[in-house]
């Protein structure tokens, strides 16, 4: 598929290029982490060279006479395995090479994530092992619902290993309970990631006069990888009859409610909020991913073979109340902190970025144990060049700590 939009994919890599390695000879990752390019981007990057060491941690020789399962032991391997990781060094070849699978592996994700998930996960294999699926999880930063669906699915059922033909219907059927639970603007909004993606690639992004625009292959892949055939012919027929090469939010929204409804005199009309995609893909997804899993969790007993209650659709009200004010859990740990804490950890612990402050917390929310949180919270501090010891990132962690604390009891 890369060929159809290779036009955009060469104009992504070459932004990555001035943004981050230019004409030096050698990027660490840490620098990599640190620039102003898209967040899929980095994750790439970061889930390569975190393969690479755990490739070599597997060839490494250990005497069984040392205990190398203490505690302390294991937690010095971690920090010493984040700085190893951080400051991996990419030649200009290297560079170049992973960006290049960067790119594409990224936009074939966002196009049509099924079919990527599947392809990449199992390639020609019938059976993959659960801790594989996780560790590739980690190259996908968008549609997290899917992760986290996948992630609870291998937990509730104690897995430790998953076949073909059950991830296929598990996403399946995550996908379709998505489509059928959610307006035509909320579909249309489904994209923003792809627009995201795009308009990140771009010298000169769109601005908030200017609706960012989605090339209509783009659109017509990915509502294909949906199954929502009807749709797809629909965006075809625009395509060929009436010359149309691009499309908005909005226009994705009317059109997704005319095949909808039979409707052809309906139209979506849509908030500026609702049509500009965040560079990064968490300011506007924070709320909207909270509601998707919330609402998704009716998916877990079909799973498991009963059949879920249907979920009424939306009404209007209701849906501008849920963006605005997403269901309170014991996931949500940015509730638990207060104003003031929060300004001084964007400040001390995150260089004054808010959005890779509400980036960490997303990203912890995704963890079932101390464990892992702990883990992570390792190799933030290491990447963010915090002291762990400092009250600033103790407390941090206490707050952290409490939601587990708090689930244990």
């Amino acid at each position: 598929m890369g060929y159809i939009f290779e036009p955009e994919i060469a104009t992504i890599m070459n932004t990555v290029r001035a943004c981050t390695i230019g004409e030096s000879e050698s990027i660490k990752l840490r620098d990599v982490l640190r620039a102003d390019i898209h967040p899929a981007i980095k994750a790439y990057f970061k889930a390569e060279v975190e393969k690479i060491l755990q490739d070599e941690r597997v060839l490494e020789m250990r005497s069984k006479k040392l205990s190398y399962s203490l505690p302390e032991v294991s937690s010095l391997q971690r920090q010493i395995d984040i700085v190893l990781v951080n400051n991996h060094n990419f030649g200009q070849q290297d560079f170049d090479s992973l960006l290049d699978e960067a790119v594409h592996f990224q936009f074939n994700y966002l196009c049509r994530p099924q079919w990527t998930l599947l392809s990449f996960i199992f390639g020609t294999q019938r059976k993959v092992s659960t801790s594989i699926i996780d560790r590739k999880l980690r190259y996908c930063v968008d549609y997290t619902y899917f992760s986290d669906l996948i992630r609870r699915y291998a937990s509730d059922r104690g897995l430790a290993e998953i076949t073909y033909e059950e991830f296929k219907a598990l996403l399946t059927r995550i996908d379709d309970e998505v489509v059928a639970q959610h307006s035509s603007l909320e579909l249309a909004r489904m994209t923003k990631a792809l627009f995201s993606f795009i308009d990140a690639g771009k010298q000169v992004p769109h601005d908030q006069f200017d609706q960012p625009r989605l090339p209509v292959n783009a659109a017509i892949v990915f509502f294909e990888d949906k199954r929502l055939e009807s749709l797809k012919n629909r965006l075809e027929r625009e395509r060929d009859a009436d010359n149309v090469t691009e499309v908005t939010i909005a226009d994705l929204a009317t059109l997704i409610e005319r095949v909808r409804t039979g409707n052809e005199e309906a139209r979506i009309e849509a908030s500026v909020q609702d049509l500009l995609p965040t560079l990064t893909g968490q300011d506007a997804r924070n709320a909207e991913l909270d509601r998707i899993i919330y609402r998704m969790e009716d998916v877990k007993p079909e799973l498991k073979g009963a059949s879920p209650e249907p979920v009424p659709p939306l009404q209007e009200t209701q849906k501008e109340s849920a963006q605005v004010q997403p269901p309170e859990s014991p996931d949500n740990i940015y509730a638990r902190i207060s104003g003031a804490d929060r300004k001084l950890f964007v400040k001390k612990l995150f260089r004054h970025d808010e959005k890779e402050f509400r980036h960490a917390l997303n990203e912890l929310r995704k963890f079932h144990s101390w464990q892992e949180a702990s883990h992570y919270l390792d190799q933030l501090f290491v990447t963010n060049d915090v002291d762990p010891f400092s009250k600033e990132a103790v407390r941090f962690t206490d707050h952290v700590f409490a939601r587990y604390k708090g689930s244990e009891k």
